[in-house]
């Protein structure tokens, strides 16, 4: 399964993952130490996935930082464009005002697009923190874990141990449709399926839930990517 992989990223992690890139690119994210042979294992056991996501992503542009992040440019947050504007000092390289929108630190371009993610990250993670304390102490719900990921072709996700994940590159998206992907997978705490009973359940806790679905499927692939 050696030939799936393009980079192996090896950090203080506590497992592994795959990260499927515009253009198609597969980068395996492991803890330190990890076998060489478990992450062929894992890899494998995601083949039929990982190919999935190239077919979906092989067509996918893959933009400059020149061209994306140049002054004056356009940079999504919470359903909505702000420019951004190049400036002499910034503190963490990238900032948000709400009055002025983005503002990147001068001489920091090629860095801009872990700049941007580690921002929409952050954004994330305090996003979902709301919705998940809004709605699951009302419905008796209690998610495990909380992870932010970098997934590129999902929103969210539930395991069988009832751990959330949900992608960073939510802090693009409208509040409403925020709170539909953590509604959507605090229902899967309890049915770990999309039968009638979820449905059902998932429209109890957030009634208007069709409307923000159908937004996510029509647009949610036109989002740019990071």
């Amino acid at each position: 399964m050696s030939e799936l992989i393009d980079e192996t990223i090896y950090s203080n992690r506590k497992t592994i993952a795959i990260e499927v890139k515009p253009g198609g690119r597969v980068i395996v994210r492991a803890p330190k130490g990890t076998r060489r042979a478990n992450i062929e294992q894992f890899v494998h056991e995601k083949s039929g996935w990982i190919l999935q996501a190239k077919a979906r992503l092989a067509a996918v542009p893959v933009e400059n930082p020149k061209q994306q992040f140049h002054n004056g440019a356009d940079v999504l947050y919470l359903g909505k464009l702000w420019r951004l504007i190049h400036t002499p000092k910034v503190t963490k390289g990238l900032a948000f005002d709400p009055r002025q929108g983005f503002l990147l630190q001068e001489g920091r371009l090629e860095a801009a697009p872990g700049f941007l993610k580690a921002f929409y990250r952050e954004e994330t993670r305090g996003l979902v923190k709301v919705y998940i304390e809004k709605h699951a102490n009302r419905w008796g719900l209690k998610p495990t874990s909380v992870r932010i990921t970098s997934a590129m072709t999902r929103w969210g996700s539930c395991s069988g141990r009832n751990g959330l994940n949900f992608s960073y590159r939510l802090a693009m998206l409208p509040p409403e449709a925020i709170e539909y992907v953590v509604v959507h997978e605090l229902a899967h705490i309890r049915h770990h399926n999309h039968s009638a009973a979820f449905w059902n359940c998932l429209g109890q806790m957030l009634p208007d839930y069709q409307q923000r679905r159908q937004w996510l499927k029509q647009n949610g692939r036109k989002l740019p990517q990071v």
